[in-house]
């Protein structure tokens, strides 16, 4: 029994064996994973060391240009405008930075920053860990390493930058003093509205001086530098919200470092921010471009407004410095001024046919008063500028320009006759061709066309001209040839360019070039071009609408010393006024309408009523005269013709003897029955907002272009006398 006592107490040999093996195990496992470890620093060391000792402290990029985006005329070299959301960018000293402020960017942005080694540890090694995790580039970074990255390296996303970062921001915080540090930093960081440094942005948000700025404005200034496109108010809907939540996490954080008394932290909050000043882009005519400019660099490039302010680009426009300046010179000079012209406005745009290059954009006098650029945004109705549309339609089914029509006063249409047109002031015609009729402007004689060749040709031959199938009021009524459609002036100068360049159509365009500060291009603009109409059709109508400028309303605009081609147009109850022409290597129009677009234009200026035929022309035709001095002369191809009939066809309806107007200084004599779908379009009180875009009342938009020169020879005269438009106005300026 005390054997097998002795046996059970006494552990096996093979169980001591097995525990010593796995000990030893153990113990080489451990030796190898701390060699492992040990040379894996001793190499990272190394790494460091190398690293340290070969990479320098850069020069300072150039940040003063990087900061700002200019915008250039075609030329490449003028200035035109320059986006730096209003303010350069100012340097100040330490000392003029109110200590709160110090201590409020040290509470927003790195806490311990006079005790950190220029670097955060934990802060790098959780944004390493997230970037290598897929979540992108993560931050980290301390005031220090933000001020290398801003001041010497790029913002690229590698993690070659960032580990370039980390060893620049030791050196510097070895090199440098702290103070001088803080003080690079509150001058190069960007706080948003295109304001880089604390000066710069104490202006755009409190406009003052950053000495003067109080606790709480500091608590902001140094809390939006985070995102400023998440905390400034003005940027987005939430932001406010956002920022106050971010103001009280630097004020609370003040008070827990001891920068702060809690006392005077009771009560403060978020302060009152001003609302964005306009940057140097957003100001006079020149604004309306650099806001166009602006849009398309977003739709071309997809950068945001940031970028635009403060990415360094360098954008080659297509707008001619001598164009530019010729529409500033002709609307001066002859836009309408005296009773009832306060609230007019005039706009005007050019585009090069067969290329789409806009080369001179008046979209309004003052950006920075009203924001609606006229030239591209306003909607109002054309008027008789469609009666070309409406002849390029015929033409290209085969009806000849010599076609003749009788062109009486009143007429009227429709199975049932309820549609009843009347020629501007009452005025009959005798049989005439359909230039001459198009140098008269007479409203029956082109409905008669547009009945024959059916409504819907008209709107098809719109949009291959080059207006959107969504103009408003473009629809397939028999009056859509009197112009009851709004385009903007950008879309109908571009049409009018087609039939400059015999029927190519090309998309306006207005940036040309892009670059960045080191002279790198990053995009180069293509035109856009198709064959959109027959080429004989846009040639032949062309040729007709060189009687416009030769006989007719058009004779306003003066003697251009070379071939032009155009048209007037004046709508319903003379809301809008235009001139659309061309010469063949530049298509320009002008478009005039009284505050929201809706407001009849009658007794203003000394005019009973203003038509495209008065003030427009006389722009349209000073601006040509600027615009193409010294330019070669070139001449329309000649006409081409279909063959077609050039007899009167008998018309639809018998045409009733005029009946006397009851309103001799309107356009409408007589109460026409409604022929177009639409109610009338509500429009807005507030241009600078929205925009404009008046809808026809009545079927009759009557043009108002009967001019005192007498028909060519060949050419019955009109059965009436020929009143004029009214008093030629004189130069204004």
């Amino acid at each position: 029994m005390s054997r097998s006592s002795t046996t059970a107490s006494s552990p096996p040999s093979d169980t001591k064996k097995s525990r010593t093996g796995r000990r030893s195990v153990l113990r080489r496992v451990l030796l190898w994973v701390s060699g492992l470890a040990l040379l894996a620093i001793l190499l990272a060391v190394g790494v460091f060391a190398v690293a340290y000792a070969r990479i320098d402290v850069p020069e300072p990029n150039d940040f003063a240009e990087a900061q700002s985006s200019i915008l250039y005329y075609a030329d490449g070299e003028t200035e035109l405008a320059r986006f730096t959301g209003g303010y350069d960018r100012e340097s100040v000293p330490l000392s003029e930075v109110p200590e709160h402020v110090r201590y409020a960017m040290l509470s927003a942005e790195d806490r311990s920053f006079y005790e950190n080694e220029g670097v955060s540890i934990t802060g790098t090694a959780r944004g390493a860990w997230r970037t290598l995790t897929g979540d992108g580039l993560q931050g980290g970074s301390t005031i220090t390493q933000q001020y290398v990255k801003n001041y010497y390296l790029t913002a690229d996303q590698t993690l070659q930058r960032k580990f370039n970062e980390i060893i620049i921001a030791i050196k510097i915080d070895n090199e440098f003093a702290k103070d001088e540090v803080l003080e690079n930093y509150l001058n190069t960081i960007y706080f948003g509205r295109g304001a880089y440094g604390i000066q710069t942005a104490s202006r755009a948000y409190f406009d003052k001086d950053v000495s003067e700025l109080d606790v709480e404005e500091g608590a902001f200034l140094t809390g939006v530098t985070n995102a400023p496109s998440l905390f400034d108010p003005d940027y987005a809907e939430g932001n406010e919200e956002r920022a106050a939540e971010r103001v009280a996490y630097v004020l609370d954080g003040m008070v827990e470092e001891g920068w702060l008394d809690a006392s005077e932290r009771e009560g403060l909050g978020m302060p009152e921010v001003q609302e964005p000043q306009p940057s140097t882009a957003a100001q006079g005519v020149e604004g309306y471009v650099a806001q166009a400019a602006r849009e398309e660099l977003k739709d071309v490039l997809g950068v945001d407004d940031a970028e635009i302010d403060g990415g360094g680009l360098r954008v080659t426009t297509t707008i001619v410095q001598e164009h530019q300046e010729a529409a500033l010179e002709a609307v001066e000079l002859y836009r309408p001024t005296g009773e009832g012209t306060d609230d007019i406005t005039v706009a005007l745009t050019s585009v090069r046919p067969g290329d789409g290059a806009i080369t001179a954009m008046y979209g309004g006098e003052d950006y920075q008063q009203t924001q609606l650029n006229a030239a591209t945004d306003a909607q109002v109705q054309a008027g008789s500028l469609f009666k070309p549309v409406t002849l390029l339609a015929a033409v290209e089914e085969g009806v000849d320009t010599l076609q003749t029509f009788a062109g009486p006063t009143p007429m009227t249409f429709g199975d049932d006759g309820s549609l009843e047109v009347n020629n501007f002031r009452d005025l009959s015609f005798g049989v005439i061709d359909l230039r001459i009729a198009l140098a008269e402007s007479v409203n029956t004689i082109y409905v008669q066309l547009n009945e024959q060749i059916g409504p819907e040709a008209t709107r098809q031959a719109a949009i291959d001209l080059g207006l959107p199938e969504d103009t408003p009021g473009l629809d397939t009524d028999l009056t859509n040839v009197l112009g009851t459609a709004s385009p903007t002036l950008l879309q109908m100068t571009n049409a009018y360019a087609t039939l400059a360049a015999e029927g190519e159509r090309a998309t306006p365009y207005l940036v040309a070039r892009v670059g960045t500060v080191t002279g790198d291009t990053t995009y180069e603009a293509e035109p856009e071009v198709t064959q959109a109409v027959d080429r004989d059709a846009a040639v032949d109508v062309t040729d007709a609408m060189t009687y416009v400028v030769q006989q007719g309303s058009g004779m306003s605009a003066g003697d251009l010393g070379r071939p032009a081609a155009g048209k007037s147009g004046t709508s319903e109850r003379n809301v809008s006024a235009w001139f659309d022409g061309f010469v063949p290597q530049l298509a320009a129009g002008v478009v005039m309408y009284k505050g929201d677009g809706t407001v009849p234009m009658q007794d203003v200026a000394g005019l009973d009523q203003v038509t495209g035929g008065t003030f427009p022309a006389q722009v349209w035709g000073e601006f040509m005269r600027l615009a193409m001095e010294g330019e070669d002369v070139e001449e329309f191809s000649p006409r081409v013709g279909t063959s077609g009939p050039t007899g009167t066809p008998a018309p639809s309806t018998p045409a009733p003897a005029p009946e006397p107007t009851t309103e001799p200084t309107t356009q409408e004599p007589t109460e026409p029955a409604e022929t177009t779908s639409e109610e009338p379009t509500e429009t807005s009180e507030e241009p600078t907002t929205t925009e404009p875009s008046p809808e026809p009342t009545s079927a009759e938009p009557s043009e108002p272009e009967p001019t005192t020169p007498a028909p060519a020879p060949t050419t019955p005269a009109p059965s009436s006398p020929d009143p004029s438009e009214g008093a030629s106005p004189s130069p204004t300026g």
